[in-house]
């Protein structure tokens, strides 16, 4: 069977990598930390811990913020232990400590853990699934707990995760009537199947293939729960959305549309692929691939961006993909890569990791601003703040950075997301060894050594290895140079011999102008720039305002551009265009003729864009043809 190898025997010596990652370890977690306990003036007030001291009697009142804040904690803790995988910090690790013990203490007698409930509701504990989120926050609290005893080898957390994970199972009896349900956002399921491989207990993923394999099955749960009278959190909203939404319409096995709530579809989409591979389940492995394939095929943004309608942050139909109202959440596209990588270790097929690091690249960079402490929670490819400020219908797009966000998934995702990326990057298979992504790195386990390096365009792999096929992935918009093996299936293929050996390739990322699917409306006549798997786009810092009069010859030629503000490894590009003349208008419509003046235009990283000013943005370029 493939398995990825652990985050422990990997150290990443990636330039951009390791400057990224050295900012949250630095900045980002200490930042969050000071959030999540109210320490910053200025900023959304996250009441995160306040919540977790109300519940140990350190302090009195209610609780306040959403119901699901405990996860923003849990996330937090996952991420620093990810942090300390790659370097011990003691500061670090005491807070993580810190708020560990608070955590501990919270928990109740019978293993039950959840401040909204404990605090406002204890006797509406599991009556409402649909909104409650507690499963949800017990699945990232598991996560939590096996990353940081991974790391650290304490158990403290983890005896907490198991005791929580044993009320479930007390609770959650599907051989009795009242004793059922699943949860209406998905997390806990891959959470338990996690939590069962670092405990070998059974009896967790029994109750994970229950969640599953209850959904879609007979009327919703959302339904019975409002029958027997559910007390709502947030009045007739959430129990408004169609089953859909919740991804319970059908049972998952006859699931083939993208449907529902983003995150929750990817969650779910993420414990159905987990599940698939280890059951060896065939008809689940076909939903796996049919939804992964629709997903990225029909509801995908050329960012790596998915959920294109803001209210539910939700997938709409196929092609519908518009670019300034698009929801586009950081969450969603961490959690396209969790299933990217899943469905890699179905299947190996070399494009799932392309839409990884599509996602990676692209709008999970932009969810954070260059200082590390401003954050995006929409993703949006077109921008106009003064439009943004009176359309009402772009309430969700933020045309700066915020500091944090009341309802904070999205800062505390993307920590552990690119804290945790060296455990995505090598697999092995009996017959073969297999590189992911092309990130300078060093893998050391068991006597195995393998360490790839680059310099421009040249890469370098230095290792000692017993015999084996190395599968180097060969990535989406690369132009590969070698004569070490032959490409196949998107990898290339070196028959290495066993021992000591030193392979060396050239990859060089190739700019291609990328055009939509015909039946995609906002993009049609437009282009967008790409250099390797980087999207780019259009900034009024560099280009001016009225970005959307700017057209791009089909054959136009981009130069490499160096600037200073941008993080090391990324570089802007030059090339020339046109933009419409609007000095002879006077109302607005004519049928005089565009006047086009030439123009240089500079094009920047979309994952850049925002860290100098407010001010407008565009991906999608109209598209002319100069001859």
């Amino acid at each position: 069977m493939l398995y990825h190898y652990p985050l422990a025997s990997i150290q990443i010596d990636d330039p951009f990598w390791t400057e990224m990652q050295s900012l949250i370890r630095k900045v980002v977690l200490p930042y969050q930390w000071q959030i999540l306990n109210n320490q910053i003036k200025g900023a959304e007030p996250s009441y995160c811990m306040q919540n977790f001291r109300i519940v140990v009697g350190d302090v009195k009142g209610n609780h306040q913020g959403t119901v699901f804040l405990d996860s923003d904690i849990y996330k937090w803790i996952e991420a620093v232990a990810y942090s300390l995988s790659i370097q011990r910090d003691i500061q670090l690790e005491a807070c993580a400590d810190e708020a560990i013990d608070l955590i501990r203490r919270a928990q109740g007698d019978d293993g039950y853990l959840n401040t909204y409930f404990t605090i406002q509701a204890p006797a509406q504990r599991f009556t409402n699934l649909t909104e409650g989120h507690e499963l949800y926050c017990a699945g990232h609290l598991m996560e939590a707990a096996v990353a940081y005893f991974d790391a650290t080898g304490k158990r403290t957390l983890l005896d907490v995760a198991i005791r929580l994970g044993e009320c479930l199972l007390e609770h959650f009896q599907p051989e009795i009537a009242g004793s059922r349900g699943y949860p209406g956002h998905p997390e806990v399921e891959l959470a338990l199947i996690r939590l069962s491989r670092t405990t070998g207990r059974e009896d967790f993923i029994r109750l994970a293939k229950y969640f599953i394999n209850a959904r879609g099955m007979g009327k919703s749960w959302k339904d019975l729960e409002e029958e027997q009278g559910t007390k709502k959190i947030w009045g007739d909203m959430m129990f408004g959305y169609p089953d859909t939404y919740f991804l319970a319409h059908l049972p998952v096995r006859e699931q083939r549309i993208t449907v529902g709530h983003a995150v929750r579809a990817m969650y779910l989409y993420s414990a159905m692929s987990d599940l698939a591979r280890m059951d060896e389940d065939a008809l689940l492995k076909e939903a796996c691939g049919a939804l992964f394939s629709d997903v990225t095929d029909k509801h995908m943004y050329v960012t790596g961006g998915i959920g294109s309608a803001a209210d539910g942050e939700r997938f709409t139909t196929a092609y519908d993909l518009p670019n300034d109202t698009v929801y586009a959440e950081t969450c969603a596209s961490v959690g396209l890569m969790m299933f990217a990588s899943r469905m890699w270790l179905l299947t190996e097929e070399a494009k799932c990791y392309d839409i990884w690091e599509k996602a990676l690249y692209n709008t999970v960079l932009a969810g954070m601003g260059k200082d590390g402490q401003h954050f995006f929670y929409a993703n949006p490819l077109a921008v106009v703040p003064q439009t943004v400020l009176n359309n009402p219908a772009l309430s969700h797009v933020d045309t700066v950075r915020p500091r944090w966000f009341g309802v904070a998934c999205c800062p505390t995702n993307l920590a552990r997301c690119v804290l945790s990326l060296g455990g995505s990057l090598y697999a092995k298979s009996p017959d073969a060894f297999y590189m992911l992504s092309h990130i300078d790195s060093t893998l050391k386990q068991q006597g195995e050594t393998f360490k790839l390096s680059h310099e421009g365009s040249l890469y370098t792999i230095d290792l000692m290895m017993p015999d084996t096929t190395l599968k180097l992935r060969v990535p989406d918009g690369y132009l590969l140079e070698c004569d070490l093996g032959k490409v196949e299936n998107g990898y290339l293929c070196i028959n290495h011999k066993g021992g000591k050996a030193l392979y060396t390739y050239h990859l060089t990322p190739q700019v291609r102008l990328l055009h939509a699917h015909p039946r995609v409306a906002a993009d049609a006549g437009k282009v967008c720039c790409s250099l390797g798997q980087i999207i780019y786009c259009l900034e009024e810092t560099d280009n001016g305002p009225n970005l959307c009069g700017i057209n791009l010859p089909g054959d136009a030629l981009f130069i490499p551009h160096p600037m200073e503000w941008l993080p090391v490894g990324l570089t802007a590009l030059k090339t020339q265009g046109y933009r419409v003349s609007a000095e002879s208008w006077s109302g607005a419509y004519s049928d005089q003729s565009l006047q086009q003046v030439p123009v240089p235009l500079t094009f920047v990283p979309y994952s850049q864009w925002n860290n100098r000013g407010e001010g407008e943005m565009l991906v999608w370029v109209n598209e002319v043809n100069n001859q």
